[in-house]
């Protein structure tokens, strides 16, 4: 294929006879379509890319049998596809994009025997997907996105053997997913971003034996998740952001051992996790900033080894924090934040190397516990911090007892809090 594109203004009746064409772009937004003069380019009959610039109300593809790639942006008054369609043996990559009143979409799409990507988007009147897509034997990725009448997928879908991505984007018509979700045998990632209205996944989710990524960001009405969820053992990253509605984690989910990324930030309505948590082996980055209803975290949290990222910020309901934190010796980067609950900090945390990102700002000067408690020994002053000064205050001890820059501390404390805890 040559790397030039001939440019035309109208699709004439001699589109058909292109029969070289292997690329064919057809973009009807104003700003191209409107400025051009009204003529009619002449297009070479072995020309290989075309691009066209047209509003266009109908399409007719003719016998385009060289045709691997045709993309159909902003046509506005395009209502339908042609049963044509399914002829093009050769397409491999079909994307329409905000087409508003285009309302469904051929069951010949089905016969499209050698398409590999599928891309949907913007379509606000197309309402479902033909049932003939799971006939797609060699389709590998899908991406349905910001179709505002959509409200479901075909019972179909399962049957597309060769799907590795799926991405459903922004359809916030669709309140559930099909149970045959499970038949996506080759399926390793599942991306379902802002689809507002999902309620549940199905639980033949667990059966999706290849999946690595799971992205069901700002899904707010998801309640719940499946206890199939343990079963996908080749999981590596889970992103909940924004699911506020979330109130737990499935107790299955210390079974997801290749798990290395669990990303929750502001699920709003988290009050606690699975005591099992600590039996994810791979977990290196755990995000729980902005959980709001967050209590206490699990003492088996200091189990989690490879844990290198742990973020708390903004955990405004949060009252301890775990002795155990002080075992995670892989740590690097802890982050507590507008934490205004915390009633305590572990003096464990001087073990750790962890870059600790607090609210250090306006405290005033630390005030060392007086000669009277100190004689009474390293719990007594231990004890003294806990009773006397808020949580972060206890943190700057912490830090800088670790970094040893306490400002000129006397000795007796020194040895009690510092060397003690070392």
């Amino acid at each position: 294929m040559d790397g030039y594109t001939h440019v035309a203004y109208e699709l004439s009746d001699t589109l058909g006879r292109l029969t070289e064409l292997q690329s064919l772009y057809i973009d009807g937004s104003t700003p191209f379509a409107e400025r051009q003069p009204p003529r009619r380019n002449r297009v070479p009959p072995r020309a290989h890319r075309l691009l066209v610039r047209s509003a266009i109300p109908s399409l007719s593809l003719g016998s385009l049998a060289a045709l691997g790639v045709l993309h159909i942006r902003a046509c506005d008054r395009l209502t339908e596809l042609p049963e044509s369609l399914g002829e093009l043996a050769a397409l491999t990559e079909l994307h329409i994009d905000a087409c508003d009143q285009l309302t469904e979409l051929p069951e010949s799409l089905g016969e499209l025997a050698a398409l590999t990507e599928l891309r949907i988007a913007q379509c606000g009147g197309l309402t479902r997907l033909p049932e003939s897509l799971g006939k797609l034997a060699a389709l590998t990725r899908l991406t349905v996105s910001t179709n505002d009448g959509m409200t479901a997928l075909p019972e179909s879908l399962g049957q597309l053997a060769a799907l590795d991505t799926l991405s459903v984007y922004r359809c916030d018509r669709i309140t559930a997913l099909p149970e045959s979700l499970g038949g996506l045998v080759m399926l390793t990632g599942l991306s379902l971003p802002e689809c507002w209205t999902l309620t549940a996944l199905p639980e033949s989710l667990g059966l999706l034996s290849r999946l690595t990524w799971l992205v069901l960001r700002s899904c707010r009405l998801l309640a719940r998740l499946p206890e199939s969820l343990g079963q996908l053992a080749a999981l590596e990253y889970l992103n909940l952001v924004g699911c506020s509605a979330l109130t737990m984690l499935p107790e299955s989910l210390c079974q997801l051992r290749a798990l290395s990324r669990l990303n929750m930030w502001c699920c709003r309505s988290i009050c606690r996790l699975p005591e099992s948590l600590g039996q994810l082996p791979s977990l290196t980055v755990l995000d729980l900033g902005w959980c709001w209803a967050l209590t206490v975290l699990p003492e088996s949290l200091g189990q989690l080894a490879q844990l290198t990222t742990l973020d708390l910020t903004y955990c405004r309901s949060l009252t301890e924090i775990p002795e155990s934190l002080g075992r995670l010796s892989a740590l690097h980067s802890l982050g507590i934040r507008q934490n205004h609950s915390l009633q305590r900090l572990p003096f464990a945390l001087v073990h750790i190397e962890a870059r600790v990102f607090g609210d250090m700002f306006d405290l005033p000067d630390v005030v060392f516990p007086p000669a009277a408690v100190v004689d009474r020994g390293a719990a007594a002053v231990q004890q003294f911090l806990y009773d006397n000064y808020s949580a972060l205050k206890i943190l700057l001890l912490i830090m800088a007892g670790r970094r040893r820059r306490m400002r000129r501390p006397p000795a007796e404390v020194w040895y009690l809090v510092v060397v003690e805890f070392l």
